[in-house]
């Protein structure tokens, strides 16, 4: 039974999640690709509005630049709330992108690459993890089928500690209690 939706804006963004969420909050959310940000925005809002129930939506920043960051996040909410009969929801924003999760500690892109990284080489990474996975592992829908069929156990662990995946992780906690005590 669906209890709540999480919404994408691509399928690479759906595998990612599906791997790195833990499988107790995969069971009741529909994880949906919007096709495109204002796509996935717009999906979020439908989905408030007609299915009245919550919406998890994850869409990439695109930029490291705090007020930009801020602005889009306060400027996709407002869209949400509008259509929310106060139904549950929140934008994660993920800086730069979903794949910068891949970046987060230089030891699990080390494992992922393959090789030892120097410090200069992770903060490129970090910066421009897309365009550094693809450059170095080819394009995007095979550089992140590789990686996720590589992850062990261990790894996924120190991958959910990033930062998006632990509150996108709390986010479903609440609306999945909440919904199944309704």
């Amino acid at each position: 039974m669906t209890l709540v939706y999480l919404v994408t804006e691509g399928k690479s963004d759906v595998d990612i999640l599906q791997k790195l969420l833990p499988e107790r909050y995969l069971r009741n959310t529909q994880l949906v690709v919007g096709g495109s940000k204002y796509s996935a925005q717009s999906l979020a809002g439908t989905i408030l509005a007609v299915k009245s129930l919550p919406v998890a939506l994850v869409i990439d920043a695109d930029t490291e630049d705090e007020s930009a960051i801020q602005e889009k996040s306060e400027l996709v909410h407002q869209l949400l709330y509008q259509a929310s009969p106060g139904i549950p929801f929140k934008v994660f924003t993920a800086v730069p992108e979903l794949e910068a999760v891949f970046c987060y500690q230089q030891s699990v892109l080390d494992m992922i690459m393959e090789t030892s990284t120097d410090e200069l080489t992770w903060q490129v990474a970090k910066q421009h993890p897309k365009a550094f996975l693809s450059k170095n592992l080819g394009q995007e829908s095979v550089f992140i089928e590789k990686i996720l069929s590589n992850l062990d156990d261990q790894m996924i662990q120190v991958l959910q500690q990033y930062p998006l995946i632990q509150e996108l992780t709390e986010f479903l906690d609440s609306v999945a209690s909440s919904e199944v005590l309704a």
